[in-house]
């Protein structure tokens, strides 16, 4: 049962990492594109940049802790501490890292004119994803409940 565990946890940090690298990869283009016109273009220095800036360290701040954090619930399963409440913990900071990240990119794509079609396509599996790993820190915090009460059962 571990073993089939430790794939699926595998698989699914190959699948973030996958998500976390063709971002990047789609959005070089758009990145160099930006970099050109900034580079021939008078600085334009305003609230809305700086307030975009904010919100986008923020973002990739929130990827690192919700990569980081599903990163030690997998070695934890590893070390067989599966249903402690530090997993509880870890999942909830992987799920609210995923959502934070897509809710940014979202709002960020909106603001630049992008059509709601693409930021579905782009941005809702991530927030998805996030809302599972909620779901599942929840039946784990449930299933960590009902262990502490059936151990105080005489």
């Amino acid at each position: 049962m571990k073993k089939r565990l430790n794939v699926f946890c595998v698989l699914m940090l190959l699948l973030m990492a996958t998500m976390v690298v063709m971002t990047f990869v789609t959005g070089a283009d758009a990145f160099q594109e930006g970099w050109e016109k900034g580079s021939n273009a008078e600085p334009d220095y305003s609230w809305a940049h700086l307030l975009a800036f904010i919100a986008e360290m923020f973002a990739i701040v929130a990827a690192l802790v919700s990569f980081i954090s599903f990163i030690r619930f997998i070695l934890n399963v590893n070390r067989n501490k599966v249903f402690v409440w530090e997993n509880v913990s870890l999942l909830r900071l992987t799920a609210c890292g995923l959502i934070i990240v897509a809710l940014v990119a979202t709002g960020d794509e909106l603001y630049t004119g992008c059509s709601f079609v693409d930021v579905y396509e782009h941005f809702f599996d991530a927030f998805l994803f996030g809302v599972f790993n909620l779901i599942i820190a929840e039946v784990f915090a449930v299933g960590l409940k009902l262990q502490e009460e059936q151990d105080l059962t005489v």
